[in-house]
């Protein structure tokens, strides 16, 4: 097992894809808008992913599937509300029912793990996150996450909380360039962190920030930090979940390093899983040569956590056709009771993905 998670060009494998994903068996796939034009065709390319597998553990297949502008179902028909509008409107019950119609959506195209919920405290800053945040403080972050987290674990969608140590503050997006934040550990405790700290029992994964916050350590993002991943989220709060860094393909990362060689830096530093989600084909040869070359024991530390992990994973036949006419009936009647806020501005890659 290759200790990544790799995005796919299109909606079916490519030849080079498949050869590659049969040689090196990543640990799991991301899937985007651009994997998704049809429910069925898009679970046959996840049981054929589920085929390429060697061993009796499935492999990871993730999917950023928030609500409002973070929603890769868009062209199935599945829409659903953002976290914000669900946190408008202070029903749990609601927050929960959005969750199950999520969760039932990815079932049937055979995703078993959501990158979500943000745990980010909401700020105005141009960073990606408008409208994807459950709120403004730290209390409504955790309550409302922690209610749609619950509903998914339920459901047998397995989460990620992100993007710890939680990077509300940031004035840039990561997928252009670096954001610095300035804090020290007991500092990001006091406030951005407490939703993740709090969570962190129920939290099956988390994904680590893209940040530099140079009181943590001044020379290495967070997601390829040894103090921050090891040092604070493992040793000091101590989470033996998975770990995910996010994308290093993205601007605050590859500008700084390959994907090759950011992934085993992330693995160096405490992460379990790095995701390599665009031009795969190009990267993953070298990042599987440069992840040999580490330490047997960073190595078998990651793995037994993944492997953890996978067992625990589901997989569920379809809905047949006529079901999922229904249930997108019943989604729009759903969606019609959350009112809709003004779209998030400005945009974000995030969105387009």
């Amino acid at each position: 097992m290759l200790p990544v998670i790799v995005g796919i060009e299109g909606i079916v494998l490519t030849p080079q894809e498949r050869e590659l994903f049969t040689r090196l068996q990543p640990a799991g796939y991301i899937l985007f808008t651009r994997n998704i034009v049809d429910y069925e065709l898009t679970r046959e390319l996840t049981d054929e992913l589920r085929a390429l597998t060697v061993g009796p553990d499935v492999p990871i297949i993730a999917i950023d599937q928030e609500g409002g502008r973070v929603v890769r179902t868009a062209d199935i028909f599945v829409q659903l509300p953002s976290a914000a509008e669900l946190a408008a409107t202070g029903s749990s019950d609601l927050i929960t029912q959005a969750a199950w119609y999520n969760a039932q959506c990815l079932y049937t195209l055979g995703v078993n793990t959501n990158f979500a919920p943000v745990l980010d405290i909401g700020s105005p800053h141009a960073n990606a996150l408008p409208s994807r945040c459950w709120g403004y403080d730290s209390q409504a972050v955790t309550t409302h996450g922690g209610v749609w987290n619950r509903a998914h674990v339920r459901a047998g969608i397995a989460t990620c909380g992100k993007h710890f140590p939680g990077m509300g503050a940031a004035e840039c997006d990561p997928h252009f360039d670096l954001p610095v934040l300035h804090g020290t550990r007991e500092s990001f405790l006091q406030d951005a962190a407490i939703p993740f700290n709090a969570l962190m029992p129920e939290l099956p994964s988390m994904m680590i920030a893209h940040l530099l916050i140079p009181e943590i350590d001044a020379e290495l993002p967070t997601s390829l930090s040894p103090a921050l991943v090891q040092g604070f989220l493992r040793d000091q709060l101590g989470y033996e979940g998975v770990v995910f860094t996010d994308d290093l393909c993205m601007g605050a990362i590859a500008k700084r390093y390959t994907p090759a060689e950011s992934a085993a830096m992330a693995l160096r530093a405490g992460c379990d899983l790095p995701l390599i989600c665009h031009d795969v084909c190009q990267h993953l040869e070298a990042a599987a040569q440069t992840i040999a070359e580490l330490p047997g024991q960073v190595l078998e530390a990651a793995a037994a956590r993944i492997e953890r992990f996978r067992m625990s994973l589901h997989t569920r036949p379809p809905m047949p056709f006529i079901q999922w006419r229904e249930y997108l009936a019943d989604l729009r009647e759903f969606n019609a009771r959350v009112p809709q806020l003004a779209a998030a501005t400005p945009g974000s890659p995030v969105q387009d993905y």
